[in-house]
């Protein structure tokens, strides 16, 4: 967990698809069961912006689909995921 304040869990996730769903799926309820967050927040990025980066990074319509498609569960919180996109500016100036 990035960090927790006031009973809520942030996480920026930047990395790889299998963080991201470890982060969504299983350490937000082991962090509410032993650290007691109420729910959570997921930062990461959009797919247009993940393109830029390193292969293998999670984008937000992947979680969301997957998510759509697994449904919920017994253990769940709620969890406030946030996609993040970025213009590109070249600095080609011709």
């Amino acid at each position: 967990m990035d960090f927790i304040k006031e009973n809520l869990g942030v996480e920026v996730q930047l990395g790889k698809y299998a963080f991201m769903v470890y982060n969504v799926c299983a350490k937000t309820t082991i962090f509410s069961k032993l650290k007691g967050i109420t729910a959570g927040i997921e930062i990461i990025p959009m797919y247009a912006f993940a393109e830029w980066m390193s292969s293998g990074v999670s984008y937000f319509e992947q979680i969301v689909w997957d998510l759509e498609q697994r449904g919920v569960s017994n253990i769940d919180i709620p969890v406030l995921i946030i996609g993040i996109d970025a213009v590109y500016h070249s600095s080609d100036s011709s």
